[in-house]
Formats: C-alpha cells, structure tokens, sequence
C-alpha cells in the first residue's frame, strides 16, 4: 500500500485549487449566457434549446459515473487522477470553442444538430477533466481538516472564477465589431483560461491517500454502491438542491434584467454584487465551519439565501438600484456557504465509502457528484426554457439585411413577465426548504469523522489500534 506523504505545502494547495475555476467559471458562462445566446444569437427556438440541454445531460448519466470507474481503475506512473489533467488542458480548450461558435444556419434543423454535437463534445471533456478532479480533491491529503482548507481553497477559486465569468464575458463580446465574433472571442480567451492549470496540476500536484494496487471490477454495483451510503444520499440533497436553486436564478436571471426589470445594462453590476460578496466570504464559511460544524454551516447560509429569494421576488423595476444590490449581496451571502460547505463534506464522505465497501472509490462517488452538478445545471436549463415557451416567450427574429446580420427583439407579454417572477421565487423557496431538510440529518460532524479515521487507519493496516465493537456498530448505523 502507498503511503501517506504528509501535509499539502501551500504552493500546491493554491495550484490544486486553481483547478476549480474550470468547474466554477464554465459553468456560471453557461448558466448565465448559453441560452440567451443560442435564442437572440445563434436563433435556435426556445423549446429546441432546452432539448438540447437534456439530451446532453441524459448522456452525463451515462458519461460520469462511466469515468468515475475508469479512473478508480487507472493505474500508471503519474497516478489515477492526474492523467487525465494532461490530456484536458486540449480538449477543454478545442470543446469551449466549439460550444460558443455562432454559426450562421438558415435552417433550424442544422443548428440544432451542430449546437447538440458541440454540447455533447463539452460534456464529454467536462466529465473527463472534473470527475478526476473531483474524486483527487479527496486524495490530496487525509486530514480531516487540511481537506477543509484545501477544498475551502478551491471553492475561492471557483468563486474568483464565476465573479470574471458573470462580469467579463459581455465586455469582451463588445470588444469585436459583431456580437458572433465577440462571443468566439470570448470563448477563446476563457478556455486557455480554464486549461491552463490542468497542465500545471499534471507535473505539481500528488495523490496521497492510500489505495490498493488492484484493479476493482466494473459492475452495475460500481454505480449504485454510493447511493447505499446514507451520508452520501444527505450530501446529494444538500448538493443537488441548493445547486439547482442556483442554477434556477443563474438562468433566468438574464431575461429577469432585460424583460422584468428592464435593466439589462445592469446584469453585470447585479452579478458582480452577487459574486464579490461569495469570494470575500469563503475564507469566513471556511472558519465557521471549523467552528460550528458543516451541516451547520449548510443550514444557517440556507436561511440567509431564503431571505434574500424572498426579497428578489417582491422587488419592483422602479425601485433604487441599491435596494437591487443589497438583495444580490444576500443572495450571495447564503449561496456561498452551501456551494462551499457541499465540496468540503465530498471528501469525508468518500473516506465512509471507504469504510463500509473496503476499497476506495473516490472516481465513483465524484463522477455521482459531477453528474449532479451538470444535470441540476440541465434542469435549470430545461425548466426555465419550457416555462418561457409554455408561457408565450417571443425570440428575437436574425435577418440578413445588406450583408449584416440584423436583431430585431419585441415586448414580451405579460405572461412571460409574471413567469420569470414566479422562476426566482416559487421554486428556489421549494429548494432551500428541502436543503436545510438534508443538512439536519447530515450526521458527519467532527466527532464521528474521528472515530470514522481510527476504524479507516485499522483498516488500511496504519495502525492495530481500533474501535471497541460496540462504538463501530453504533457508527455504522449513524453514517451507513
């Protein structure tokens, strides 16, 4: 068995985490920008796009758990995870690209079907790069509280990265004479951003948490195994629940500045609110988590973040625009600790895994948390697209007038208005209820992932001393 190599320097605990702008800053450009780009750019309809979207995520259920178990089986001089960095720094930049490229199909048949290829080809890479990223961020170290740094650390860069991304990329569009060539402009310069540290995390980085040196088998339980995991089930409802109201508002938020309050010159001020506050505050979630529990944490940013939705939907398009950014500074309040605290809690997670199957399949509970990710990203995709088009959502019509594409937009009804108002209230207050449900009944706290380290050091041979019988039988019952 490998052994365990000691702390994580802080020059590879900030390189590790740099790793996490990909998976923060790619998804908020999407969440934010991809389907109003595809309906007022690339002119695909409203109900096509979010098809789109879903037949992208039904290959993610496929996709991650897949990789989860290709990369708990890889073995090679460079390690399970860090492999497939090297080969992600290519595809991350060539898939991004691709993805933003606003080709110019008359029929909307042809864009579909260029749009679904290049969707499913950045799917692919995203599985690739973040599954393997995602199960290392367990592995880098095996303290308890090294891990909570280290995670904390990547989750600050994931909110540097969404704060550049809700802020940049419409500046950087307005940079080229026509919005299709700003956005492959844009597109361009984040995707050298986005793979740039995988080349980086490939030569610096270590996984240290030992493992067999045998190759476990692909079976159908690979996949559900985790699901068995009681702590792993009340993590995905924290996860699945507080992302999905995120990406709900990220969404919708676009058309609820531009339609609703009739400020679409404001998005970015909006956003840059929302994210500043997230940034400054990781390092403080960080601390009261150490201080007050995880779980804990969870619940009390679910609070916050409730207050600030209900704010959102009472606000009103006369209104100052302080009172509009002291309600995105509340959002950004809540939202931090529950994406923050959700990656902190993976890697104790993993080490109960560990525990109860009697091998480490990181790769299998990372590709379940990656797959949740993108498809609480799908369903927020998919929701706010069915909603705008059931409700009457008028696209903007393209038309090629002396050589120039022309976007000639209309007044939206007002069953559209009152739709996006329900969006960013209705269903995040449904969210965050059931968030805090699984936050309460989270029961690693810092006392059982103590006795979880001694049964786990027993187990792996690092130490004869275990627990008493009685003391793992009671653990199990709580954590498994």
């Amino acid at each position: 068995m490998k052994k365990n190599k000691g702390t994580v320097s802080l020059g590879e605990k900030l390189l590790f985490a740099s790793g996490d702008m990909y998976g923060g800053g790619a998804q908020i450009i999407i969440s934010f920008f991809y389907l109003i780009f595809l309906t007022d750019v690339v002119g695909l309809r409203m109900a096509l796009a979010g098809i789109v979207v879903m037949i992208s995520k039904i290959w993610d259920a496929v996709s991650d758990p897949l990789m989860g178990v290709l990369t708990d089986n890889t073995r090679s001089k460079y390690g399970r995870r860090r492999p497939y960095f090297l080969a992600g720094f290519f595809g991350i930049i060539a898939a991004f690209v691709l993805l933003w490229n606003a080709v110019e199909f008359t029929s909307q048949t042809a864009i579909f079907i260029y749009v679904l290829f290049s969707y499913l080809f950045y799917s692919t890479i995203q599985t690739m790069v973040m599954v393997p990223y995602a199960a290392m961020s367990s592995e880098i170290s095996n303290d308890y509280d090294e891990r909570t740094t280290v995670n904390g650390m990547r989750l600050f860069f994931s909110q540097f990265a969404t704060l550049l991304c809700a802020v940049l990329p419409l500046e950087i569009v307005k940079l080229m004479p026509t919005t299709r060539g700003g956005y492959l402009l844009m597109a361009a310069v984040f995707a050298l951003f986005f793979a740039l540290p995988y080349v980086l995390m490939f030569f610096f980085t270590k996984e240290r948490v030992p493992h067999d040196g045998q190759k476990g088998d692909v079976h159908w339980r690979t996949f559900v195994e985790p699901f068995k995991v009681r702590t792993f089930r009340n993590l995905l409802g924290i996860y699945m629940c507080s992302f999905l109201a995120m990406d709900i508002v990220s969404t919708v938020f676009a058309y609820y500045m531009k339609y609703y309050m009739d400020r679409p010159g404001e998005l970015n001020y909006v956003l840059g609110t929302m994210l500043v506050v997230q940034t400054v505050l990781v390092p403080v979630v960080v601390w009261l988590a150490k201080k007050i529990g995880k779980a804990r944490t969870v619940i009390a940013s679910a609070a916050i973040w409730l207050i600030g939705v209900i704010y959102m939907g009472l606000l009103q398009p006369q209104w100052p625009g302080w009172v509009i950014y002291s309600v995105a500074a509340i959002v950004g309040v809540g939202i931090v600790g529950c994406v923050v605290m959700a990656w902190t809690m993976y890697p104790d997670v993993t080490d109960v895994g560990e525990w109860a199957f009697k091998r480490r399949n990181a790769g299998s509970f990372g590709g379940i948390m990656t797959f949740m990710r993108k498809f609480s990203a799908a369903i927020g995709v998919f929701v706010v697209s069915q909603i705008l088009a059931f409700s009457g959502y008028i696209e903007p019509v393209n038309e090629l007038i002396g050589g120039k594409t022309v976007t000639t937009e209309f007044a939206q009804p007002p069953t559209v208005i009152t739709a996006l108002k329900i969006i960013v209230l209705a269903l995040p207050l449904v969210l965050l209820a059931l968030t805090y449900f699984f936050a309460r009944r989270y029961p690693l706290d810092r006392a059982a992932y103590e006795k979880l380290s001694v049964a786990l050091k027993q187990q792996r041979g690092e130490s004869d001393t275990g627990l008493s019988p009685e003391v793992e039988e009671a653990l199990k019952r709580e954590l498994i």
